[in-house]
């Protein structure tokens, strides 16, 4: 058990030296975090995601050293409290932190998440609020206490990482794009698998993200 927190703790402190990127996080570890009757219970979760379809890839700026472009894999880990029929906590994409809250029942839940850029922020040459965030609303259907399958629809403000050099300098700030979607999931114990689709708003870009999570502690 020991070993197992040592090494989530490792992965966590690695995740600060990887780029930058927010998408909406799991609707089936939000579920999945157990309930204890006047109690508040916890779960860590970590996982990976793939992006696929139309990822927003940049230019080439090799002349600049500039580049900016949307991962297409990220660690995703996120620590998640509940009492009763609230959840709160934070997770970490990559780099980027926000926070998550929300309320669920036994069958649906609704999962917000938010968090402020502490960089600039930068979208097609232009600054812009430093906001990302989102809602999700969850429908579950248990087919027994440990199996269990849900969708999700959700509505979101993402980021990636936008990379310039000034002057030999790195400088980090973010290109966003706004989305909306739905997903679903199957989740066996503590481990889950997510399908999720998303449409870019305002540009013809579909993306599709594949997410499996393991919850710790739960």
């Amino acid at each position: 058990m020991a070993r197992k927190f040592y090494s989530a703790i490792l992965c966590a402190f690695a995740l600060l030296f990887v780029g930058c990127s927010s998408h909406p996080p799991s609707a089936a570890q939000f579920m999945n975090v157990k309930k204890e009757e006047d109690k508040f219970n916890n779960s860590f979760n970590a996982g990976v995601f793939l992006l696929r379809g139309d990822a927003y890839r940049g230019t080439s700026h090799i002349d600049e050293d500039y580049g900016d472009m949307e991962d297409f894999g990220n660690l995703d880990l996120s620590l998640l409290f509940r009492y009763s029929h609230f959840i709160a906590g934070g997770s970490f994409e990559n780099m980027s932190f926000r926070c998550i809250m929300g309320f669920r029942s036994q069958y649906i839940g609704l999962q917000g998440w938010g968090s402020v850029e502490a960089t600039s922020v930068h979208s097609h040459g232009h600054n812009t609020i430093p906001l990302f965030g989102g809602l999700m609303l969850i429908e579950e259907y248990p087919i027994s206490d440990a199996f269990r399958v849900g969708v999700s629809e959700h509505f979101s403000r993402n980021v990636y990482k936008v990379d310039s050099h000034e002057e030999g300098i790195g400088f980090y700030s973010s290109s966003h794009y706004a989305e909306f979607g739905f997903g679903a999931y199957a989740v066996l114990g503590n481990f889950s698998f997510e399908f999720r689709y998303g449409r870019e708003i305002g540009e013809p870009r579909n993306r599709f993200y594949f997410m499996t999570h393991y919850a710790f502690f739960n």
